[in-house]
């Protein structure tokens, strides 16, 4: 598709959700600021998305509307594959009594779907819930996986934003981070996305090698040594993992 095939309304109904999100709400007059736009304009577009119930107005404050929660909950159940996804979830918080995630990418963001603490799994409820790649375990375990040329796009398309002093910033750091990914086959993120959390992950396929999304285990830095972040997590990953590709494959769901 190329640039002139865009359509200027829906782009600019898009940048308005994404701000109202960003600024955790916001009148008319700041979304025109944010935006450069004209308060007709953003008037406007706040009357269509109210119509269809994807925003709320509390006096002259607009906030996302239920609307997205009832699609995002239709996106996480529309496969069974995800739905067996949230069972291991719980397997690998029980078996590390720790915290575990199951994310997908998605437009070269990943996005978590399922995450647990102890024996139950939850849709994920985090406010920021579409990361980078490049900073997240999941992420760089996919992106390990990845021809170099979709890795390209990939950093073209979204950069390598510095979240927290460990970030990879640079393009030959990641490089030589996927490469270390793929000799010892995990990944880890140790206090990239957040200061103070410890991750380990790995990726989920199918019998083709289709990648189907990522696991993790993680904790917090003043209780997770290197043992467990390089060797009792991946250990972890590497029973359950599996597990859950064979339970796939028997139930016919890939």
């Amino acid at each position: 598709m190329t640039k002139s095939q865009l359509l200027t309304t829906t782009e600019t109904s898009l940048a308005v959700i994404e701000t109202i999100q960003e600024l955790d709400g916001a009148t008319p007059v700041e979304l025109a600021t944010a935006l450069d736009l004209s308060e007709s304009t953003v008037y406007k577009h706040l009357y269509t998305l109210g119509k269809h119930g994807y925003v709320i107005a509390n006096d002259d404050e607009y906030r996302l509307g239920g609307r997205f929660y009832h699609i995002g909950m239709y996106v996480r159940n529309r496969s069974k594959v995800y739905e067996l996804a949230g069972k291991y979830v719980i397997e690998l918080a029980e078996r590390s009594n720790e915290e575990s995630d199951f994310g997908i990418e998605e437009n070269g963001r990943i996005v978590t779907l399922f995450d647990s603490v102890g024996s139950s799994a939850k849709p994920s409820s985090r406010l920021n819930n579409y990361e980078y790649m490049h900073t997240t375990a999941i992420g760089k375990a996919i992106l390990a996986r990845l021809p170099e040329s979709r890795v390209d796009q990939i950093a073209d398309q979204w950069g390598l934003p510095q979240l927290t002093e460990q970030t990879i910033t640079s393009r030959a750091e990641l490089d030589g981070e996927l490469a270390r990914i793929r000799e010892r086959g995990y990944a880890i993120n140790d206090q990239e996305s957040i200061s103070g959390k410890r991750v380990a992950g790995a990726v989920a396929e199918d019998p083709s090698g289709n990648i189907i999304g990522g696991f993790t285990i993680s904790g917090p830095a003043y209780r997770i040594e290197d043992a467990d972040l390089h060797q009792e997590f991946p250990d972890i990953l590497r029973r359950v993992v599996p597990d859950f590709e064979a339970e796939l494959d028997s139930q016919g769901l890939l």
